[in-house]
């Protein structure tokens, strides 16, 4: 009995030690924090059942019903930009949730005899861990076949050259002129993160391709607001959608390699058109002799321009790049009228959306004077002498350079207080680097147009090491496209280890106005760094073209070099820091020395540019310390 006894007593001693120890590890696991669990989940949700089954045929064309359940509860991100449907409706189907599946139904009749596919694109993540779905599609059709043919391709900024993310696909079939912005497309996809896309559903028959930016999600272009590309003729499908083929399959979108491995069997470049509707936007007299015109479209084409009490010959005109902003000045020394009455016949877009002649008459009123306020500090003044001249006389669309509820022009009116400048002093701005002087040359910047220049008191020189100062020939010459811009151009050849000087004494250079500069004194010298580098490119196969050849950042937002060259020849690039550059080089049909874009109605694509390549295929060249790099670059081929 006395050992039952204890025996029961040894078993409970040991059930409460036990406890203890239990309950003791638990407590000292939770004084850092909670248990550790097993590793992240980094698995995307997994498609178990389709309703109906995967790519079924006789889909109801009214009320038609899609179910897709996963393994896991999953979110929908962004559903009205990712999700897409092809070919689209006018009303788009509802998606929702219901456990753990997603729900498609459709609002609108569906086209008979019609393949459709749905691109989920990223919208389908997990709920716990956010892991993304890629591209997910499901196809059916109304019919009795599915078509299987895809067709694969990219798409790319006409200027930088980078692929275009969220970009619209469109396909039509012997699409008018105006097609793409009035009608639906007959199939539609998206491209991805690499500018990538793959439309499925295709029948073997030409089709013709449009991608869009498609800002407001109507599948239709709308010109003047949203970027735009095609391709030039029509492609006819041969490649069947089969399981394992890399145009359909599912990637990480950071798995660089395999996303550019994909095949591509067309580029699409998109550029921005300018509205087509051609009138006066603004108009308005900067000073007393310069005033401007701004047009809602380029290339405006003017038929009579006349200022009443003013002969054609004493007017400057000079369009900006664009040819929509004309800016013109009064070349009179005379004292010019408070108001002008400018009489302007161009092509003004009429009530049917065509050209017609049309004329008008601007009153330009002279800015208001800052002496005319007796007090400058008293905001309602300054308000209501502006608001007393009207809308030209405020010169629309520009700032009112006497709001006093502009911080800035405040500050500028204090310091005009503290500095007093002469009131016929000619302004402008001299710029030089000397990485890049041998290219540019010295470029001098005025407010309007020169009437008389001194070149021979101009005073270029340069001193080399030993201190001993020579003066440099040199030519001034007048910009061909802007009346504003003059390049000092040296005739010797620049050298490594002088200083240069151009002195510009006062009274060098006359305005139209009949002011004159004051002195200046601008000095530079090339670099020295011996840790800079160069590249030298080899020109072949120009063919007598113009080209416009540019060295780039890795961004392809800054311009560190620009040639325009029409003949093989090598061109050189010095000075470099260690850095990631690229080469764009831009086919420049017209000779305009600009990359013009194309028409989209006009089925007229921009003019190309393309990036030079290396030996490995890629486009940035990385360049060291103290290397001087040289690639020789074929035209024919690189354009071919």
């Amino acid at each position: 009995m006395r050992q039952s006894i204890n025996k029961l007593v040894n078993i409970c001693i040991a059930i409460c030690m036990t406890t203890f120890y239990i309950l003791y590890t638990e407590s000292c696991a939770n004084t850092s924090g909670g248990p550790i669990g097993g590793p992240k989940d980094t698995i995307p949700p997994i498609v178990v059942k389709t309703i109906p089954d995967s790519l079924p045929t006789q889909f109801p064309i009214n009320k038609g019903k899609i179910i897709i359940t996963f393994n896991e509860y999953v979110q929908l991100k962004n559903p009205n930009t990712e999700i897409v449907v092809s070919p689209p409706s006018k009303k788009k189907p509802q998606t929702r949730l219901k456990g753990k599946g997603v729900i498609v139904s459709f609002k609108d009749t569906l086209r008979e005899d019609q393949t459709y596919t749905i691109y989920f694109g990223n919208s389908i993540t997990d709920v716990n861990e956010g892991n993304q779905l890629p591209n997910y599609t499901y196809t059916f059709s109304t019919g009795n076949q599915i078509d299987s043919l895809i067709i694969s391709g990219t798409v790319m900024n006409y200027s930088t050259l980078f692929p275009i993310k969220g970009a619209t696909i469109l396909l039509y079939q012997n699409p008018k002129d105006s097609t793409v912005m009035k009608e639906l497309p007959i199939a539609v996809a998206k491209s991805d993160d690499w500018g990538y896309f793959c439309i499925r559903g295709l029948k073997k028959q030409p089709y013709s391709l449009f991608a869009i930016e498609d800002k407001n999600g109507n599948y239709l272009y709308n010109k003047g607001i949203e970027l735009a590309g095609f391709c030039d003729s029509t492609i006819t499908p041969s490649t069947v959608a089969k399981e394992g083929i890399p145009q359909i399959a599912q990637y990480d979108m950071k798995d660089t390699i395999k996303c550019l491995s994909r095949p591509s069997e067309v580029d699409i470049y998109l550029f921005k058109e300018t509205d087509d509707n051609q009138y006066i936007r603004s108009y308005g007299r900067i000073s007393e002799r310069e005033c401007y015109v701004k047009f809602n479209t380029n290339n405006v084409v003017i038929d009579t321009f006349n200022i009443r009490g003013v002969f054609n010959d004493k007017i400057i005109k000079q369009f900006n790049e664009d040819g929509d902003s004309l800016t013109f000045w009064i070349n009179e020394q005379r004292k010019i009228a408070d108001t002008l009455l400018l009489r302007i016949n161009y092509m003004k877009t009429d009530t049917t959306g065509k050209l017609a002649p049309h004329g008008e008459t601007l009153k330009l009123a002279v800015p208001f004077d800052k002496s005319k306020i007796k007090d400058q500090n008293t905001t309602n003044n300054v308000r209501s002498y502006a608001e007393s001249l009207g809308e030209t006389g405020t010169n629309r669309n520009r700032r009112n350079p006497y709001n006093t509820n502009n911080q800035e022009n405040n500050n500028e009116i204090k310091d005009n207080k503290e500095k007093k400048t002469r009131d016929d002093l000619l302004q402008f701005e001299i710029k030089v680097k000397g990485e890049n002087v041998e290219n540019k040359g010295i470029e001098l910047l005025f407010k309007a147009p020169l009437l008389k220049i001194l070149k021979d008191s101009i005073k270029f020189t340069s001193t080399n090491p030993r201190q001993i100062t020579t003066e440099v020939k040199f030519d001034l010459i007048k910009d061909s496209t802007n009346v504003l811009k003059y390049n000092i151009r040296s005739r010797e050849e620049y050298k490594q280890g002088f200083d240069y000087r151009v002195y510009i004494p006062t009274a060098t250079f006359t305005d139209i106005n009949g002011f004159t500069n004051d002195s200046t004194d601008t000095k530079f010298n090339l670099p020295s760094n011996d840790k800079l580098s160069s590249i030298t490119l080899e020109i072949e196969n120009s063919n007598n073209n113009k080209y416009i050849v540019e060295l780039i950042n890795e961004a392809r937002d800054k311009v560190f070099f620009r040639y325009e060259i029409d003949s093989d020849k090598p061109l050189l690039f010095p000075y470099l820091q260690e850095a990631s550059y690229s080469i764009r080089i831009t086919e420049d049909i017209n000779k305009n020395g600009k990359h013009d874009i194309g028409s989209i109605l006009e089925r007229k694509q921009p003019e190309k540019a393309r990036l030079f390549k290396l030996a490995d295929g890629g486009v940035i060249i990385h360049l060291k310390e103290q290397t001087d790099l040289t690639q020789t670059v074929d035209l024919q081929q690189l354009f071919k």
